[in-house]
């Protein structure tokens, strides 16, 4: 079971701070508490999820014991730098902090260990507030992660609640923080920097190589017709190049 005292005792200040042995979705519970009136910053962790999502509606397997599945509500940034792009920020200074392992960032918000997908990053707005939920896997389940080949984990020995409450002690100092100091970190840190990618725009596939990241956070790409910034979206490469990315 999660103990939320060791999630407050590394988080190093007071937050509200809730734990389930299981949920259906970090994400949706907060969301419903936004709804109700509940509106304070706070966290939400479980020891499993039985309907975790990622992004474009993908499901995320949240198996008991082996995985971080955590949410913050937040109050929206001003600044116009996504949120996800600052917690990809924070979870890659929690995990070489805590564990000593350097991630690579796939915008926009997938993160890899040595070419597999270690953590997922899902923001939603709702009643003017955001729900950013991270989904890390820690350690590889016995069974692993059947249909999913990219699945990977840290395989570390750190635990659980230290790295919530680091990752939610680094979320809210991105807040604070400038973006350009948070993109500076982000750039050093992406994995598909000049390499061919596909990408697909009004139903379109598209072939392009990535050259950066601009101010706010949007993707730059080389495409046949000039650069391109691409603001959401999903882009791709083919899974035998991104095992061989470092």
């Amino acid at each position: 079971m999660l103990k939320e005292e060791k999630i407050l005792q590394a988080l190093g200040f007071d937050l509200p701070v809730t734990c389930l042995d299981v949920t259906d979705s970090t994400n949706l519970r907060l969301k419903e508490r936004c709804r109700a009136g509940d509106r304070r910053v706070q966290l939400l962790c479980a020891d499993s999820q039985t309907a975790g999502r990622g992004r474009l509606g993908r499901t995320f397997l949240s198996p008991e014991g082996t995985g971080i599945y955590m949410s913050l509500l937040l109050p929206l940034p001003e600044d116009g730098l996504p949120l996800t792009i600052r917690a990809a920020v924070a979870v890659c200074r929690t995990v070489e902090e805590v564990c000593g392992l350097s991630l690579k960032i796939k915008w926009v918000n997938d993160l890899f260990l040595q070419g597999k997908k270690v953590c997922g990053i899902l923001a939603e707005g709702v009643e003017n507030m955001a729900v950013l939920g991270i989904g890390l896997n820690v350690n590889m389940p016995e069974n692993g992660f059947p249909g999913v080949p990219v699945a990977g984990a840290l395989n570390t020995d750190a635990d659980r609640e230290t790295l919530m409450g680091r990752i939610a002690f680094h979320v809210l100092k991105t807040l604070e923080e400038r973006p350009d100091s948070c993109l500076s970190f982000y750039r050093e840190r992406m994995l598909l920097l000049g390499k061919d990618i596909t990408f697909l725009q009004s139903g379109q596939e598209k072939n392009a190589r990535v050259m950066g990241v601009d101010d706010k956070g949007g993707l730059m790409v080389q495409t046949e017709a000039g650069m391109e910034i691409l603001r959401t979206g999903e882009v791709s490469i083919g899974s035998h190049q991104v095992s061989c990315l470092e």
